[in-house]
This record gives structure tokens, C-alpha cells and sequence, in this order.
């Protein structure tokens, strides 16, 4: 990948980027990944009657294997360090399917709505269940793409529970509102997994400008 063994060369060059680091998150809570659980097994069961391609949420996981997400702008200008260390990983793919790296015919698009409303109702559901700080998506792209929602980041541009309220709605239902707003919240949060930095570190570009 092009864009892997470029950062991958900076890195190991040395080159400096302006990258802004947070304080450091908290450890994950003993009951949040049994509640992650609980929640997919719920979204599932909300996602699985609907008609047509059916997506399937396969993994509900700890982000503590990886120490730091390096978020880099579109452009590779500036960028910012998430600590992992309090994260809830999901992965959704489509039904019978291999994730990641779908079959052509198995992946959807990165624009699709319904996993990103997927993503969206997974997030809000962890973070306002939980105590994490993150949490990050996999979607069932041809490539990976991770769609990453930071708590601060997120609740301090939204009332939470009543976008939540919105997305109880049932999936099958066409509400264009919806779709914008699953939009404008998404869309700045896609990221391509790029390259491995130090100490177990990824490094992931956004996919879109802000």
C-alpha cells in the first residue's frame, strides 16, 4: 500500500509532525467489554430482520493491544495521539462474510449509509453505557476503514441520548434527516489504517477534509 510505505518511511526517518496529545485516558472498566457484548448482540438483533444485504456486527474487542492511534488530517498536515488504552473495538461485516477484506460481491462502499448508521448506534450506545473514552469501528469496506468516535470529541458537538433516540428508529424506515445527520457525523471520523509507528502504535489518515 502506497500510502503505508510512505508513512512507514517517514517514520523511520524521523520526520516530525505536529501531532497534539491528550491526556492520558483511563483504564478500561472490568464491565465494559461485557456490556460491549451485550450491545452487539442487541444491534444485531435490531439489524438482522431487515431486508435485502444484511451487516452483522462479528467482534466486540478491547482496543488495549494497540498503546496509541495516530489521527492524521487528509492532507498529512497535522494530527493528533488517541490513547487506546480505554477502547471498545467492533467490527461489522456482511452476513456470511470474511472481514476484513471482503469479497468484492460482500463489501459495501465507504458512502454506504447503513453501516455507518450502524457504527453511529454502536458507539453512542458503548459510550454512553460505559466509561470508555473511544471507540473505534471496523467497516466492511474493500479496504479497511475504521470509523473512530472520541468521547469528548463527539459529545461536545451532539445532545447524545437524543441522537440516540433518533436511531432507535427502525433501520427499515427511510429518514432522510437521519441520513444527514449519520452523515455529518460520521464522515470526519472515517480513517485508513496506514502504517505501524513505535511501542505498538497505529498510524490512520482521515479519509475526507473536515
Amino acid at each position: 500500500m502506497a500510502v503505508a510505505l510512505g508513512v512507514a518511511g517517514l517514520l523511520g526517518t524521523g520526520a516530525a509532525f505536529p501531532l497534539h496529545s491528550p491526556a492520558t485516558a483511563l483504564a478500561l472498566a472490568p464491565d465494559a467489554l461485557t456490556r460491549a457484548h451485550a450491545i452487539r448482540a442487541e444491534v444485531n438483533a435490531r439489524y438482522r430482520p431487515l431486508p435485502g444485504r444484511r451487516l452483522v456486527v462479528t467482534e466486540a474487542t478491547s482496543t488495549e493491544g494497540v498503546t496509541m492511534l495516530t489521527l492524521m488530517t487528509a492532507d498529512w498536515l497535522d494530527g493528533r495521539v488517541v490513547p487506546m488504552d480505554n477502547g471498545i473495538n467492533f467490527s461489522i461485516c456482511s452476513a456470511r462474510a470474511r472481514c476484513p477484506y471482503p469479497a468484492r460481491r460482500a463489501a459495501w462502499r465507504v458512502a454506504a449509509f447503513m453501516p455507518r448508521r450502524q457504527a453511529l448506534e454502536l458507539a453512542l450506545r458503548t459510550l454512553l453505557e460505559t466509561t470508555v473514552s473511544l471507540v473505534v469501528v471496523s467497516l466492511p469496506t474493500a479496504q479497511p476503514v475504521w470509523a473512530v468516535f472520541e468521547r469528548d470529541d463527539l459529545f461536545a458537538n451532539i445532545d447524545a441520548p437524543e441522537v440516540l433516540d433518533r436511531l432507535a428508529s427502525s433501520p427499515a424506515v427511510i429518514d432522510f434527516p437521519l441520513r444527514e445527520l449519520v452523515g455529518r457525523l460520521t464522515r470526519p471520523r472515517l480513517f485508513a489504517p496506514a502504517a505501524l509507528g513505535p511501542d505498538d502504535s497505529i498510524v490512520a489518515v482521515r479519509l475526507f477534509g473536515s
